[in-house]
């Protein structure tokens, strides 16, 4: 899925930018617009698009050539040229988009992106960039000459964060901000293609009074299966510390 950020998600408008005599160079190549907007906290529900989103050749789409590709120093240069704005990132959802770092809001109060740390979130052994901002903001990865969007927040019945559990990090999809249910979605990679886990862990408790929490008769589960209130507290703790 790929909703707008009006939903928390990322929605990506490509203009077409050329030089005199049709020449296009690497920043102006066909530019690609991200056009950011955002809904409220509440807004979790996806708003259709009201522009055409186009298709990107993502051969193209780090704005270096083949040969400045395989010259550039690694992953971390890539994701340095990203924070440049010299070269996009690719988000994929059925079809191509990119994304630029300049023209993602920097200003806004809760809805800006700024830089994070960078750690390795897909346990191939090189560090990813974590972009800061709504919903848990984007974590980018490098592969294949190019940048990423490994996965990114998608409202808040959709945030992301990460952690360190059973030997490996971990990406978190959690569903804690209303009320009847508290839902964490735990995906493991190796390497930002390659899922080579995922579980849901979960508490609901839909006849909770409002602002009410779960208690010994709601029901639980972990990997599709029921489980007590004391094995979710203890999968809470060894999975997050608390």
């Amino acid at each position: 899925m790929s909703p707008p950020l009006y939903s928390g998600g990322l929605f990506v408008q490509r203009y077409l930018s050329e030089r005199d005599g049709m020449q296009v160079n690497n920043r102006c190549w066909k530019r690609t617009v991200l056009a950011v907007s955002l809904l409220f906290l509440t807004g979790c529900e996806k708003s259709p698009a009201e522009t055409e989103i186009v298709e990107l050749d993502a051969a193209g789409a780090s704005g270096l050539n083949e040969e400045e590709a395989a010259g550039a120093s690694g992953s971390e240069a890539l994701l340095d040229a990203f924070l440049a704005s010299e070269v996009p990132a690719v988000y994929e959802d059925g079809r191509e988009q990119v994304i630029w770092f300049d023209e993602l809001p920097h200003e806004e109060d809760w809805a800006k992106y700024t830089v994070g740390e960078r750690i390795d979130l897909d346990n191939d052994g090189e560090r990813e960039q974590i972009i800061k901002g709504p919903y848990g903001g984007i974590y980018l990865d490098v592969r294949d000459n190019l940048v990423y969007v490994l996965t990114k927040g998608d409202g808040t019945g959709m945030m992301l964060s990460y952690t360190n559990y059973d030997n490996a990090v971990w990406i978190v999809h959690r569903d804690t901000l209303h009320g009847g249910r508290q839902i964490y979605r735990m995906t493991k990679y190796d390497g930002g293609e390659h899922i080579v886990d995922e579980f849901v862990l979960s508490a609901q408790y839909w006849d909770a009074p409002p602002n009410g929490s779960y208690d010994e008769d709601s029901d639980f589960s972990y990997r599709g299966e029921a489980i007590s209130m004391e094995e979710y507290e203890a999968l809470l703790e060894e999975i997050f510390g608390w």
